[in-house]
């Protein structure tokens, strides 16, 4: 074994959890022994303090998921996933990017669903505060449409927000869990509350943005969805009109998709 070769098998031994007694000859064979520990022993430092170093960065990057687990339960949710997607070169807001559809397909955490939109939540947060900064669309921009062009006029949304549903009332849990960080004593994993389901036919719909380079998400109503929603897949002003006239016929549709046109306007999400 070259160099090389020698520098990637370390590597792999200190960034991929597993048992070091596997690969027991092959470590006995390639590095000097030690006075008080063997040389699987040794290795195995490297690699806890390296899995540790890891954890602490991401509970970090996901507070939230690290204070409702608690810090065992955490960590072994954090060792199963670096198993399987290990650390990449780049930012280490990128050490959770496949976390979410990994939680989603685990034996026990795929069983949590208020824990799977926790994660799904603060890993928009962490993706969405990177995206670059664009310009926002304008009411005057509005304005200078022709009578003619409204019609067909698709709009291009920005990158720094998105959409999501769940049954759970996020927006409570994450006050109550934000109160719960501020207090001294505060230890992971021991909360007096939980996150609430709404109802098992409800969902509640929250918008997730950057706003003044802060991460804030709130709940918006099913309308307001819809049409994000429509916006995002390039439905044109008639589309979108539509679409609203077939979930809320009861309503009044040109007032209403203007309604929402201007608070999505006034949001700056639409992209100039």
């Amino acid at each position: 074994m070259n160099w090389r070769d020698e520098q990637q098998a370390f590597w792999n031994w200190i960034t991929r959890p597993q048992n070091l007694q596997d690969s027991s000859q092959q470590i006995d064979d390639h590095f000097l022994p030690h006075r008080a520990l063997s040389k699987v022993d040794a290795l195995g430092i490297y690699n806890n303090a390296y899995h540790q170093r890891l954890i602490q960065i991401s509970s970090e990057l996901y507070p939230v998921t690290y204070h409702t687990l608690g810090h065992d339960v955490y960590s072994r949710l954090w060792l199963d996933y670096l198993a399987q997607h290990p650390p990449r070169p780049g930012p280490m807001s990128l050490l959770g990017e496949q976390l979410p559809s990994f939680a989603r397909q685990h034996a026990q955490f795929g069983r949590l669903p208020a824990l799977l939109d926790i994660i799904e939540l603060e890993n928009l947060l962490i993706h969405l505060f990177d995206q670059a900064d664009e310009p926002a669309w304008t009411r005057a921009q509005l304005q200078a449409l022709t009578p003619e062009q409204w019609p067909d006029t698709r709009w291009r949304v920005k990158s720094d927000w998105a959409l999501m549903s769940s049954q759970f009332d996020l927006e409570k849990y994450w006050s109550q869990m934000q109160l719960h960080l501020a207090r001294p004593d505060a230890r992971p994993g021991e909360t007096e509350f939980a996150a609430e389901r709404i109802s098992d036919a409800d969902q509640a719909h929250y918008l997730i943005r950057r706003v003044n380079h802060r991460m804030q998400f709130q709940r918006i109503n099913p309308a307001m969805m819809l049409f994000l929603t429509g916006i995002r897949e390039g439905q044109t002003f008639a589309m979108l009109c539509e679409s609203l006239s077939q979930h809320f016929p009861d309503q009044e549709i040109a007032s209403l998709s203007l309604q929402l046109l201007l608070k999505t306007i006034d949001l700056e999400l639409l992209y100039a």
